[in-house]
């Protein structure tokens, strides 16, 4: 976090070794537990989000740090409830997932399979939530992020036509209302490298229409239905709703637009907001 409040990523090594007591982890509050689930949930929106990017705009994409936890991301979803229990199985898969898929970075030099749309929203409600922000864990608030942005790739890609965009729309001065003007400035400069003029967007319509069926169909295997997502987070002992989570349901749906202006990583919200569908979305979020 930097001192304007803004989160961003910086480089850093990975460690020499990971050692963790899974005894004690497994007798801790078990909505810990819950978080760390929350956020391993991200997996299939993130990768969905990273492919798309990829395939439309032509940005770095790696599989190796999927490759690396998929076997455990599998064991872990069939013990989720367990974490409920204190189970200490359950728990050291917790933990292997969690650390590869911080390890995955080491191959990468970027995060952008673990953290795509859905940490931006959870980003946004800890940068900017305030007096509003109810307490709850990173962790916590990506698994709720991780439901909305698998409603919103899930319901787009189940149309057989692609969206269509138009040049994205800016207001610096929203932006500053919201922000404050040193973060406002930061988070400007990130969502002009992304954004699309009139040319732009149509090319990017172009491209769009040309890949939109096969895309389609690569992107579902990345998927995971979000009814199966809910139930496993809600085995965790985890909340799956904004109201659950206890952020005030306006502010939650300002987090879901407006996220996106925080950071140059393309994801299905840019598409949405470029469509003009966002805002509709995101009146459904509470």
């Amino acid at each position: 976090t930097l001192e304007s409040g803004l989160k961003v990523s910086l480089p850093s090594h990975a460690p020499s070794g990971f050692f963790v007591d899974l005894g004690v982890s497994a007798a801790a509050p078990t909505y810990l537990a819950a978080a760390g689930f929350g956020d391993c949930l991200c997996r299939s929106v993130a990768q969905i989000d990273w492919w798309m990017s990829h395939r439309l705009l032509g940005t770095a994409y790696h599989q190796v740090p999927f490759l690396i936890q998929e076997k455990d991301e599998a064991a872990l979803n069939e013990r989720a409830a367990k974490l409920a229990e204190r189970d200490i199985e359950a728990n050291g898969y917790l933990y292997r997932v969690l650390t590869l898929c911080g390890l995955g970075i080491s191959f990468t030099g970027v995060s952008n399979h673990g953290s795509m749309g859905e940490h931006q929203i959870s980003h946004y409600i800890d940068c900017f939530a305030g007096e509003r922000h109810p307490g709850t864990l990173h962790g916590t608030q990506v698994g709720v992020a991780s439901l909305t942005m698998a409603r919103l790739q899930q319901a787009m890609l189940a149309s057989d036509q692609p969206p269509l965009v138009k040049a994205t729309k800016i207001d610096p001065d929203d932006m500053v209302r919201r922000m404050g003007p040193a973060v406002a400035a930061q988070c400007l400069d990130e969502l002009k490298k992304k954004a699309f003029d009139e040319n732009a967007a149509a090319a990017f319509n172009e491209r769009l229409q040309e890949v939109w069926p096969t895309l389609r169909q690569e992107l579902k295997q990345f998927m995971v239905p979000v009814g199966e997502m809910q139930r496993l987070l809600k085995s965790t002992g985890g909340p799956i709703s904004a109201a659950e989570l206890g952020t005030p349901a306006d502010f939650y749906r300002e987090a879901v637009v407006h996220c996106r202006e925080m950071r140059n990583r393309f994801s299905f919200l840019d598409i949405a907001a470029d469509a003009g569908m966002l805002e509709d979305f995101a009146r459904g979020e509470a």
